[in-house]
């Protein structure tokens, strides 16, 4: 493994201030990489880390080669201290244990670096262990944090570091990589790209096939989505609802359908589910730019909803019957009562 600025994909600019870092051996005692899951913090952090104890670094970043680099690599580094989630938490009891570590002097290289990966999820007691591990840093360690965004994090231990920004991968880029590494042809891989946001992280992970089946069930749903049949609009929502470890990516997919409908009255050059081309251009029969923004309104309302712990069967019911009625008619308590007697689900 070796860090270079064309080996962290799409993240250019990032790795190019880390160079200058390293250029001029002048490393902050904290740094703060920001941005989605999958798009190569984690990766720069432990590259940054493996170049600062390298033995026979290559310009400024690690060869990879050398023993403190092969340490780094099958994660025995002595002085390479990574935290990781406990469940779903960073507990007070792993940052106390970084904390006892770094009493002690690096033992082989001349830094002692410390990772916490998904910073978002620590523990307050952990946070604020970490914020006076920060207030007085010990000589010769560099800590970094990363984490989905500024504002998950105590605004003072945010203070004390020093932000770097990853920004999503370009699509084609990911698109470049999946035809490339999982032999994806260009529309599979342009879908895909676009469904994981650009991350090329979770691109990677995905089972191709299994998500390609599970993304034309969803989009045949939306598409054929009409109020003159109720139940399947209701146990559609009862369907998302209960998947939810999908709930978030369906939504996703869901708002692609409706751009796509958009797009194909304005710019069909720019559709993204070139697969569903016929039944989105039927789609956007009978419906104006105005009532398809609505539409997309309706999906972000509804994630906006989940998001904050609203109940999720009962959000997407009401996305639906916006979907479907609009959303000037759900606004209307008649037709939203007639509509709710309708449905499968009224009585539980």
């Amino acid at each position: 493994m070796r860090l270079e600025p064309q080996s962290v994909i799409g993240q250019e600019r990032p790795v190019r201030r880390l160079t200058k870092m390293l250029e001029k051996r002048s490393i902050p005692h904290a740094l703060l990489f920001t941005g989605a899951d999958g798009i190569g913090k984690q990766k720069t952090a432990k590259g940054l880390g493996m170049a600062l104890n390298c033995l026979s670094p290559v310009g400024v970043w690690a060869c990879g080669k050398c023993p403190s680099c092969q340490k780094v690599i099958s994660g025995c580094h002595p002085d390479m201290i990574t935290v990781k989630l406990e469940g779903s938490f960073i507990k007070i009891d792993q940052v106390r244990e970084v904390s006892r570590q770094l009493r002690f002097a690096p033992l082989e290289g001349n830094w002692r670096i410390v990772i916490i990966n998904d910073a978002q999820a620590m523990t307050l007691e952990a946070s604020n262990a970490i914020l006076k591990i920060l207030e007085e840093p010990p000589k010769g360690t560099v800590i970094i944090l990363t984490a989905g965004q500024t504002t998950d994090l105590l605004s003072t231990i945010v203070s004390r570091c020093q932000k770097i920004a990853f920004r999503p991968i370009p699509y084609e880029k990911v698109t470049k990589v999946l035809m490339e590494q999982k032999g994806l042809d260009r529309q599979m891989a342009t879908t895909l790209a676009v469904a994981v946001k650009g991350s090329l992280g979770k691109a990677l992970s995905v089972d191709a096939e299994k998500w390609s089946v599970w993304r034309t069930n969803i989009l045949e749903q939306i598409a054929s989505l009409s109020i003159k049949s109720v139940q399947p609009i209701f146990f559609f929502a009862d369907v998302l609802a209960r998947d939810k470890d999908k709930l978030v990516d369906a939504l996703d997919l869901i708002l692609t359908w409706f751009r796509d409908v958009i797009m194909s009255k304005i710019s069909p050059e720019r559709i993204i589910n070139k697969d569903f081309m016929t039944k989105i251009e039927h789609a956007s029969q009978g419906e104006t730019i105005n009532e398809l923004l609505e539409k997309v309104w309706s999906v972000y309302a509804a994630q906006t909803a989940i998001s904050r712990n609203s109940n999720p069967r009962l959000v997407l019911e009401v996305m639906m019957m916006r979907l479907c009625l609009g959303c000037q008619a759900v606004t209307s308590q008649k037709v939203r009562g007639n509509f709710l007697k309708r449905s499968p689900l009224a009585g539980n």
